[in-house]
């Protein structure tokens, strides 16, 4: 879980058309990351994201030892933003989380070899979506997006929170990690819509090699 604000660090267009859907799009130029997400999405606080108090990993947690790279001394937050109230009800919410972890807590060897960053990222991936009253939706993996290796994982479920014995309900989490310029950025995603959860796994990015493509290429095998 990374602790902080969420102040961008990077630039968030006005809304633009893109296959249909009005989206926002941050910029980052240091990274060389162009991102760009369902414009109802909204800056938010970090802890204020719809869904983080069920699938926070606290200080104490004995997991977090193994996603220590994720904690704010390493981690910057690029990116929080959510959406409550959506769907035809009002009771749909998403949010996503953007962060990049610098290159000075990443072991210099997973910089220069393919396997050891990949030894690095895919549990990384899988921790994040490690959530108490949630199931794995398939295992870990990886694919390729403008030659960048991209890292995922993701969950569903019911979350326990920290310290409450009542369930949240339903709910999807992803976690995507990718290394971008020395750097490691992720992604964060989560929803208590499929339908939403599915949108937002479908915002855009371009590392600057072409043609923005969907975050998450093709379709999960979510279940219903």
């Amino acid at each position: 879980m990374v602790i902080g604000c969420c102040a961008s660090v990077g630039q968030t267009a006005p809304a633009a058309q893109d296959t249909g859907t009005a989206t926002q799009t941050y910029t980052n130029a240091d990274l060389h990351i162009t991102f760009a997400y369902p414009v109802e999405l909204k800056a938010m606080d970090v802890k204020a994201l719809p869904g983080a108090a069920a699938t926070s990993r606290s200080s104490e947690d004995p997991d977090a030892e193994a996603n220590s790279l994720q904690t704010g001394q390493c981690s910057k937050v690029l990116l929080s933003v959510g959406e409550t109230g959506a769907g035809q009800q009002g009771g749909a919410w998403g949010s996503i989380l953007m962060t990049a972890l610098d290159p000075s807590c990443i072991p210099p060897k997973a910089l220069t070899s393919n396997k050891r960053m990949e030894n690095l990222l895919m549990p990384m991936v899988t921790g994040g979506t490690q959530v108490l009253g949630m199931m794995p939706m398939g295992q870990a993996s990886s694919f390729l997006l403008q030659g960048h290796k991209v890292y995922f994982a993701a969950a569903q479920g019911e979350p326990v929170a920290q310290g409450d014995l009542q369930s949240e309900a339903k709910q999807s989490i992803a976690f995507l990690a990718v290394q971008v310029n020395d750097h490691i950025v992720t992604w964060k995603i989560e929803s208590n819509s499929e339908h939403l959860f599915m949108r937002l796994l479908s915002s855009r990015v371009d590392f600057g090699a072409g043609t923005p493509q969907a975050l998450m290429p093709g379709r999960m095998g979510a279940s219903n």
